[in-house]
């Protein structure tokens, strides 16, 4: 038997506790997390390597200082926030043990373990043929790193790592909503690229009343052409709706996505199959990931799925 070991544990006094402990897995996880630490916001990102950063166009290669500079740009208090962080690469985890010291994050908690290839190269992460098998893969990524890092947070904000900016008081807007309408437990935004006014292509709701109710084995692969061709996307559902208003999706997607803590506390993770149309003798047809993190969560109390209104908007870097 495999036995997690703690590599070291220091104590800044009066300020912080600093840990290194190897897991039995072989995972790595390092820690430093304020003394009368009360953090109510979770920042959550996953990566695998330098690469996974991306740039824009005619701009040099992003970096995790990068990252913590749009956390900054929020306007949030940093002291409330902790952040948890996955990677796959040696040399970020030690690079985000020196980045992060630099703020006073709540508690910082980093993973890091060598790709199990689960998903797909970042660089192919876009190609259908892989689609399945990476959105499985980032599945079980985001539920180890969100069940791992949660402890008594109010909300988990999951923020792709090629995200570069935030539109002004975004998050806040979430959170208010978040605690203030009770279904309104899964919350989104818009996604563009500098020439791409929708990148978030997961998030939409269904506009076939048919393909709400059970699909026979024989229709699914007509009935997913059908919901691809007659979804509603994003930019059509928010067009026209100002900044207090939410929208109901039936999908959401991760380039931004608040989700009330309570949420995961009754149970709810990240479907790493396709949940819609599952059988006993068949997976379903739909709903890996983040697509199918909304029809998992309709049981739950506060279940809801939503997108923000209005002008919020996230933008993804020009590569990737």
């Amino acid at each position: 038997m495999r036995l997690a070991y703690c590599l070291y544990t220091t104590q800044v006094p009066g300020l912080a506790e600093e840990s290194l402990v190897t897991l039995r897995d072989g995972t790595t996880r390092w820690q430093l997390a304020a003394l009368s630490a009360e953090p109510t916001i979770l920042v959550l990102v996953l990566f695998r390597d330098e690469k996974s950063w991306s740039s824009d166009f005619r701009s040099s290669s992003r970096t995790v200082y990068d990252f913590l500079d749009l956390l900054q740009a929020t306007n949030l208090d940093i002291s409330t926030i902790s952040l948890g962080i996955w990677t796959a690469s040696a040399e970020q985890f030690e690079l985000i043990k020196t980045a992060v010291g630099r703020l006073p994050f709540s508690r910082v908690t980093a993973y890091h373990r060598q790709d199990a290839d689960e998903s797909a190269a970042y660089g192919d992460r876009h190609n259908p043929q892989v689609q399945l098998t990476r959105r499985s893969g980032l599945a079980k990524l985001r539920n180890r790193l969100m069940l791992a890092a949660l402890q008594d947070e109010d909300h988990v904000l999951w923020i792709d790592a090629d995200v570069d900016e935030l539109s002004p008081n975004i998050v806040q807007t979430m959170v208010q909503h978040s605690t203030t309408n009770h279904d309104a437990g899964i919350i989104t935004a818009m996604c563009h690229q500098n020439q791409m006014n929708n990148y978030d292509k997961n998030a939409w709701k269904v506009n076939s009343p048919e393909l709400l109710g059970s699909v026979a084995d024989n229709d699914r692969e007509t009935s997913l052409a059908k919901l691809v061709e007659t979804r509603i996307m994003v930019p059509e559902l928010t067009k026209g709706t100002a900044n207090g208003d939410l929208i109901p999706l039936d999908s959401v997607g991760g380039t931004v996505l608040l989700i009330r803590a309570d949420l995961v506390r009754q149970g709810l993770t990240f479907p790493y199959h396709n949940v819609v149309g599952t059988t006993w003798g068949q997976p379903g047809w739909i709903g890996v990931e983040t697509e199918g993190i909304c029809y998992a969560a309709r049981g739950l109390d506060g279940g809801g799925c939503y997108v923000l209104g209005g002008s919020y908007h996230v933008r993804h870097t020009d590569w990737g």
